[in-house]
C-alpha cells in the first residue's frame, strides 16, 4: 500500500508539473505582449522606403590621436579616418538602396559647428568633402549642440506629419546622424529647448547616435557623455557607443543603414539570423 500510495503521489505531481507553463514561455509571452503594446501606441505612419534626406554631424575633434583602429590584417586608422572609412561605406551603400538619397555634412569642431556641405545626391561631391576634413585638438569641456539645432532651423525643411493623411507617404524623411568622438568633452543638450522639443515632436525627423571613445573610459568622461547624448533621443532613435573597436564600428554604422520609417524600435530588433539553434562543436 505504501508503495502504491507513494507512486500515486508522485503521478499526481507529474500531472500538476504538466498543465504549467514553462517559465521561459511565460517569459517570452510577456516580452511579446509589451512589444505589441508598444507598437500599438506609435504613430501610424507610411511603412515606405520615401527618399532620406541625411545630416551628417561629423565630430572633428579628437583626445587622442595615436589611440588607432586596428583591422585584421593589421592595417591601422586614427579615429578621423575610421570615421571617414566608415561613413564612405555608408553613404555608397544608401545611395545604392537609393539613389535619390541626399547627404549634408555638418562639422562638429571645438566649440561651434560647420556646415560643410549643403543636401546633395552626388556621392562624389559629398565624399571628397569629407576626405578633407582634417582633425582638430579640442580643449573644451563642453560642446553646445545648439549651434546644430540652429544650422537645422536654417538649413532643413521637414515633411509636415498630417494625422487625416498618416498613410500617405511624405516626400521624403530627414535624418541627422551624429558621429561623436570626444572622450572628455560633453555635450550640452538643454531639454527645455524649445528648438530641440520642436524636432523630437516631428513624426518624419530622426535623430541617430554613434559615439566612438577612447578605450579606458574609467579615465575619461564616456559614460557621462553617452548619457547626455541620450538625451537627444524622442525614443525612435537608434544609439550606439563603440572604443577603439574596428569591427564593431563597421558593425554599428551597417545597423545605421535600415530606413527609419521601415525598422523596429532598437529595443526589439534582433540581429542574430540564424544563431539560435546553432550548435558549437568546437
Amino acid at each position: 500500500m505504501q508503495a502504491t500510495d507513494t507512486s500515486n503521489e508522485s503521478n499526481v505531481g507529474e500531472t500538476k508539473d504538466s498543465n504549467e507553463t514553462p517559465p521561459k514561455i511565460t517569459e517570452e509571452y510577456g516580452t511579446l505582449r509589451e512589444q505589441a503594446i508598444v507598437n500599438f501606441q506609435k504613430p501610424n505612419l507610411p511603412n515606405v522606403n520615401v527618399p532620406e534626406r541625411i545630416i551628417i554631424c561629423l565630430d572633428v575633434c579628437c583626445d587622442n590621436q595615436n589611440s588607432m583602429y586596428r583591422l585584421g590584417d593589421g592595417t591601422t586608422f586614427s579615429p578621423i579616418n575610421m570615421l571617414k572609412r566608415v561613413l564612405d561605406f555608408f553613404i555608397h551603400s544608401k545611395h545604392a538602396i537609393n539613389k535619390e538619397t541626399q547627404f549634408a555634412l555638418v562639422l562638429l569642431k571645438e566649440t561651434d559647428a560647420y556646415l560643410a556641405h549643403t543636401f546633395t545626391n552626388n556621392v562624389k561631391d559629398i565624399i571628397n568633402t569629407i576626405d578633407y576634413v582634417h582633425i582638430e585638438e579640442c580643449e573644451s569641456d563642453n560642446f553646445d549642440f545648439k549651434h546644430v539645432f540652429d544650422i537645422i532651423k536654417r538649413e532643413v525643411e521637414i515633411p509636415e506629419y498630417k494625422q487625416t493623411q498618416c498613410m500617405i507617404p511624405p516626400p521624403y524623411v530627414v535624418r541627422m546622424i551624429v558621429l561623436y568622438s570626444r572622450s572628455n568633452c560633453v555635450p550640452l543638450i538643454l531639454q527645455e529647448d524649445p528648438y530641440l522639443n520642436f524636432l523630437k515632436m516631428q513624426m518624419y525627423f530622426y535623430i541617430d547616435l554613434l559615439f566612438a571613445h577612447e578605450e579606458e573610459c574609467n579615465l575619461f568622461k564616456c559614460e557621462e557623455i553617452y548619457d547626455t547624448l541620450q538625451d537627444l533621443d524622442n525614443g525612435y532613435s537608434y544609439v550606439f557607443e563603440v572604443s577603439r573597436n574596428a569591427a564593431k564600428i563597421h558593425e554599428c554604422i551597417a545597423k545605421l543603414l535600415a530606413h527609419p520609417l521601415q525598422r523596429l524600435l532598437q529595443k526589439n530588433t534582433d540581429y542574430n539570423f540564424g544563431t539560435k539553434y546553432h550548435v558549437s562543436h568546437s
